[in-house]
């Protein structure tokens, strides 16, 4: 079996900075590596009356240019933590992070939410709630409470 890691889904949003002094914590009192994760979605294709066609980079220009903004993601924010893995993946977030755990015999996921009730719940949707019901493993969820 495959050495225990943390998986730390990001955006690149402030809202997923709030999750760092518990990836820092838990990596540290685990002694396990991080895997810093960031989910490229497939552009969807939309068609309008009055609109030409548009060409949309592909995945995997948009993969390459994720890779570089989570390299630097990395190194601004996760420095000092030993053992820390950059990692893009194409799909669909929730289930591309629950598969990504699963394969990799994740210890633990850590991952912020924006705490949205309601219709903004409905409407936004929630790739943690998404990953809470499908994880391998335990789900820490750190709530935005500025909302």
């Amino acid at each position: 079996m495959a050495d225990k890691i943390i998986v730390f889904p990001t955006d690149f949003s402030k809202l997923s900075l709030k999750a760092l002094p518990w990836v820092r914590r838990m990596a540290e009192s685990l002694n396990c590596p991080v895997h810093c994760v960031f989910v490229v979605e497939e552009p969807q294709m939309y068609a309008a009356l009055d609109m030409g066609p548009v060409t949309l980079p592909s995945p995997k220009e948009l993969a390459e240019q994720a890779k570089t903004r989570l390299d630097a993601f990395i190194a601004e924010h996760l420095s000092g933590v030993s053992g820390v893995v950059s990692v893009v993946l194409v799909g669909r977030p929730a289930q591309e992070l629950t598969d990504y755990a699963a394969k990799h015999a994740a210890e633990l996921i850590i991952m912020t939410t924006h705490g949205y009730s309601g219709i903004r719940h409905v409407l936004l949707g929630s790739t943690t709630e998404a990953v809470l019901r499908q994880a391998p493993c335990p789900v820490l969820s750190v709530r935005n409470d500025d909302e």
